[in-house]
């Protein structure tokens, strides 16, 4: 039991006896460092042609046996080799365009309705008030967005899962239907019949290969990633938060009796940042360089502060009229 134990915890390899599997008695089991102090073991193991060679593995005498390890030996530099993986993997990140359109829709939400909502609470005089309503409406809204966009993103997955197995119906049941639609695929861009035929005899020998190419060039669908959902809910979640969060902070600053600075403060700083917001949307999202220019940027920048400018302006005077009726 002994011996096991020692083998288990020093990795050590039994080695068959007997004149025809047994190594070269020149590399043993174990050989001895004299220069060094320390003991290597020597695994055996077999190469494609039958020999015997050794992995080594040091095991320092002098340190109680302990195997030259560097993730035992050596336990700090364990941690900082796992912190420098995590920093590279965040540095290394990159979000699909998928991943910046929820944000934007998240943003977008989060800082028109809040804003409206806080601005016309404002006119009640209070900031308990305000920052009550104000963070109960963005924790309901920013469940609401991230549920709205997992549901709305597995609604698309079950989409393309219903797509695949109707095209796969359709190949199994009607392949000449399915080199129809070959053909009528191949055909707009120039190719002959000899070419098209050549193309339908490649994909006919396999069921998976043909669904796979009409599902990507006929129908133009894509697989969606099996963690869409979660990712897509939690980014516009996330985004409603960040950008609903904006307009609050003026009133958490400020006493109960300065609901008015507040106001104005909130006011001029969702301004500004509508306006970036917009600025940068517009380059984020253009597809042409040219629409990336800065006048398009500074147009669309424009656009979202008149939208949450007048949502603002309508929250205000519905509450406004309300209260005084």
């Amino acid at each position: 039991m002994l011996v096991l134990l020692k083998n288990l915890c020093f990795r050590q390899s039994i080695i068959p006896q007997g004149a025809h599997t047994s190594p070269p008695a020149s590399t043993g089991v174990y050989a001895h460092h004299a220069n060094h102090g320390s003991v290597t073991a020597l695994p055996q193991i077999k190469n494609a042609d039958d020999n015997w060679v050794s992995t080594t593995t040091s095991i320092d005498v002098e340190a109680g046996g302990i195997p030259s390890n560097p993730l035992t030996a050596n336990p700090k530099a364990s941690i900082m080799d796992s912190i420098r993986n995590a920093f590279s993997a965040v540095k290394n990140f990159h979000p699909t365009p998928r991943m910046i359109s929820d944000a934007i829709i998240g943003l977008a939400d989060g800082m028109t309705v809040p804003f409206a909502l806080t601005a016309g609470l404002s006119t009640l005089g209070s900031t308990h008030i305000v920052v009550l309503g104000g963070v109960a409406e963005l924790v309901a809204g920013m469940i609401s967005m991230g549920v709205g966009g997992a549901l709305g993103a597995k609604a698309e997955s079950d989409g393309f899962q219903a797509k695949l197995a109707d095209t796969t119906k359709l190949v199994l049941n009607h392949p000449a239907e399915a080199i129809a639609l070959v053909h009528g695929v191949l055909r707009p861009f120039g190719f002959d019949p000899q070419q098209r035929n050549i193309v339908v005899e490649q994909l006919s020998r396999s069921s998976e290969r043909m669904v796979d190419w009409l599902m990507r060039f006929h129908y133009q669908e894509k697989r969606p990633d099996p963690s869409r959902p979660l990712t897509c809910g939690i980014t516009i979640g996330l985004g409603y938060a960040i950008g609903g969060l904006i307009p609050l902070i003026p009133y958490f600053c400020v006493r109960n009796d300065q609901i008015l600075l507040a106001l104005y403060i909130s006011i001029g700083v969702m301004l500004v940042t509508l306006f970036l917001f917009g600025f940068f949307k517009t380059v984020l999202l253009a597809e042409k360089e040219q629409d990336k220019s800065t006048w398009n940027a500074c147009v669309g920048g424009f656009w979202m502060l008149i939208v949450g400018g007048a949502a603002a302006a309508v929250a205000v005077g519905v509450v406004h009229g309300i209260n005084t009726a």
